[in-house]
């Protein structure tokens, strides 16, 4: 792998670490403020209500402008609404904060996945983009717990940590990370986008494309949030846990997601193909939330919830390589457009799941999730084998270079 790789993975990992703090301790910080489990539902979907407006065109931005400048302006937005979060003592006081998040912070992601893209050749790019989702399955394992044991010291510590930790990868980034469109790949990256414009596609018709693809992302998103926004409720009142339990519940789910992506994929990407992984990866999981909304037991829990990191530890990379190889040439706008499918759905899913929970018990958000990826798994079974980029099949021409 080249370096770039690395210090792009580092990067991604450190941006999951501080936004990893927020799942094991927002349920108790939030109850503690006299907040219902609604509210925090809310709080939960303002920072990606924003982000599915702004994805796309921070997408584009990053193809005009280079990829480094994005990620800048994602981290530092990442961190100032992480500290302004932290001080937040009003329902209107977070909602804000977690706007402001939503309005930067979704810069991030997609320009992470595209510049990744960017510095990889696509034979190659299953491996890389596995490295990068081990990476960000770190930052999801040790940021819970991290965000576990400082909110069992104070409840507002964790967020203050995530801001200092963003402000300190914003400064890596500005010295440390070279950028992927060099002024040569500008030119013809532009070139190539005046290309496409004559040939009609538009990002509407790009949208338009990718729409099986998107549709999929969606859905194994919210099937995901099915778990990630309530397991702190459920670990409280279905087994009477502490936020150091949820923490080191959720971390033990990363670390499995860790050794998968890190070491296990590249060696099964050797025998099997990227789409049979993730056909694997989407049935994994729509087995393991079924187990937590039967289960009632430690045992049956922490079980069900490693099925579930191994299954979306296999489909995760393997529909980055996938999608990036239907949008070589565009992988700016595609990676802003998937971004503000996995958006979309954490806007609606902690809202509708967080609901389901407290209304109409602690099973059913794992139930529709259960169902939500089970209708994933009959779109990838149909639609998610491509066998010609977006860019060959509007030109008749081969993909740009991205190297």
């Amino acid at each position: 792998m080249p370096r770039p790789v690395w210090l792009v993975a580092l990067t991604a990992f450190l941006l999951m670490l501080g936004l990893g703090v927020l799942f094991p301790v927002l349920p108790y910080f939030t109850r503690s403020l006299g907040l219902s489990d609604v509210q925090a539902g809310v709080l939960m979907s303002a920072y990606p209500g924003v982000g599915v407006l702004v994805s796309p065109l921070w997408g584009r931005f990053s193809e005009q402008r280079g990829r480094k400048l994005v990620i800048l302006i994602g981290l530092l937005g990442f961190a100032a609404s992480f500290a302004l979060f932290g001080l937040g003592d009003t329902f209107p006081e977070l909602v804000g904060a977690r706007v402001l998040g939503g309005l930067f912070a979704a810069a991030a992601m997609p320009a992470i996945f595209a510049y990744m893209a960017d510095v990889t050749e696509p034979e190659n790019r299953s491996r890389a983009m596995g490295l990068l989702g081990a990476a960000l399955a770190l930052g999801v394992s040790f940021g819970p717990l991290m965000g576990g044991v400082l909110g069992s010291i104070n409840l507002r510590l964790p967020y203050f940590t995530s801001a200092v930790v963003g402000l300190l990868t914003a400064v890596a980034v500005l010295f440390f990370l070279p950028e992927s469109l060099t002024p040569d790949l500008r030119v013809e990256a532009a070139r190539h986008r005046a290309k496409l414009r004559a040939q009609g596609l538009t990002t509407r018709r790009i949208a338009a494309g990718l729409m099986a693809f998107l549709a999929y992302s969606f859905l194994t998103s919210t099937g995901r949030l099915g778990v990630d926004t309530t397991l702190g409720f459920l670990v409280a009142d279905r087994l009477d846990g502490t936020p150091y339990d949820v923490g080191v519940l959720i971390f033990s789910m990363g670390m499995i997601a860790v050794l998968v992506q890190g070491m296990i994929i590249s060696r099964l990407a050797r025998r099997y193909s990227d789409y049979r992984l993730l056909l694997a990866g989407t049935l994994l999981m729509v087995v393991a939330l079924a187990g937590i909304a039967l289960t009632r037991t430690w045992i049956g829990i922490v079980a069900s919830g490693l099925l579930l990191s191994v299954g979306f530890s296999l489909l995760a990379p393997t529909f980055s390589a996938q999608l990036s190889r239907m949008a070589e040439g565009i992988q700016g706008e595609a990676q802003g457009l998937n971004n503000s499918a996995q958006s979309l759905s954490r806007v609606f899913g902690p809202i509708l799941f967080v609901s389901m929970y407290s209304w109409l018990g602690t099973w059913t958000p794992y139930l529709l999730a259960s169902f939500l990826c089970l209708l994933a798994l009959m779109i990838a079974a149909a639609r998610l084998d491509p066998e010609r980029s977006l860019v060959e099949a509007a030109t008749g021409d081969g993909p740009v270079s991205r190297r």
